[in-house]
């Protein structure tokens, strides 16, 4: 039964990417890998603090880029065959076209 009170998270555009807190998906793994590394290396505090800047210059970094900018980033800069490369595109180690 509803009381009236449908407060909730409206997003500006239809496309918005998911959001926890501030940070988007991708800087929130970001920060986790840091902070998971520090935990391990028995530094959580040192983990929590790389991760935090690591998350926000990463922000930064693809600030007004397209929203899949990891991905692009991970499919020019990584081998091949680390990822799975899609049919349609060219390999990534292919730079200039003749033709």
């Amino acid at each position: 039964m509803m009381n009236g009170d449908e407060t909730g998270y409206i997003p500006t555009f239809l496309d918005a990417r998911e959001r926890f807190f501030i940070w988007e998906v991708d800087q929130v793994v970001m920060f986790a890998m840091a902070f998971g590394i520090g935990i391990g290396l028995g530094s959580g505090f040192v983990g929590l603090i790389i991760g935090a800047i690591t998350a926000w210059s990463y922000g930064r970094i693809k600030a007004g880029k397209h929203p899949r900018f990891a991905i692009h980033i991970l499919y020019w800069w990584l081998p091949g065959k680390l990822i799975i490369n899609p049919k349609t595109l060219p390999p990534s180690s292919v730079r200039y076209f003749l033709g």
